[in-house]
């Protein structure tokens, strides 16, 4: 089968609003510019479809996943995962691009994602990020600015997920219960108020 250059450069990919190229040319620029390194770890498997991806995850344990890139956004990627529920077995996060990982690195948002376990096809999760995790400040009075303000964290939460893996483990998980991204510190402290 050969491809005309005017399907590769000129006309839209069927259902779509950009041609191959314009496609490629994200995902190449999301690799150079932030993910880089863990393409190069092998953490990323790239270019499979969500059908294949969930044929890929059907026989894997719960809390495996692995990164693809986005089919309906320019330069996207995202995360596919299975968890079997009552809801669904495998779950989608909306692809993540450029501007998203400007403001908060791939590591650390998978970081934030205690229930994502295993890289696909079985490596464990922090083996393969953990080197890229940005450390979290251990003492408290760190977190202040020099004008007195404390600086705040973002964190990822994927609050669908949080109540759909409460409900199957039979408790009440609230967002607070998402694990922080592993750090330099053995455990940091994110409750509202200070323990005694």
């Amino acid at each position: 089968m050969s491809v005309s250059w005017s399907q590769f450069n000129r006309e839209n990919l069927p259902g779509r609003n950009y041609t191959f190229w314009q496609w490629f040319d994200g995902v190449m620029e999301v690799l150079k510019k932030h993910l880089k390194p863990h393409w190069n770890d092998g953490a990323i498997l790239g270019f499979v479809n969500k059908q294949q991806a969930h044929d890929l995850l059907i026989n894997k344990p719960d809390g495996t996943f692995l990164l693809r890139f986005s089919d309906s956004e320019i330069g996207g990627i995202t995360i596919a995962w299975k968890f079997d529920s009552q809801e669904r077995m495998f779950w989608n996060l909306m692809p993540f691009t450029t501007r998203d990982f400007s403001i908060r690195s791939l590591a650390d948002r998978l970081g934030d994602l205690s229930y994502l376990i295993y890289v696909f096809p079985d490596r464990p999760k922090d083996e393969v990020y953990s080197k890229y995790y940005t450390p979290v400040p251990c003492e408290p009075a760190t977190a202040k600015a020099v004008d007195g303000y404390v600086k705040p964290q973002i964190k990822q939460v994927v609050p669908e997920f949080v109540s759909a893996s409460a409900d199957s483990a039979g408790g009440s998980a609230t967002y607070m219960d998402q694990a922080p991204s592993p750090a330099v510190c053995p455990q940091a402290h994110y409750n509202m108020y200070p323990q005694k």
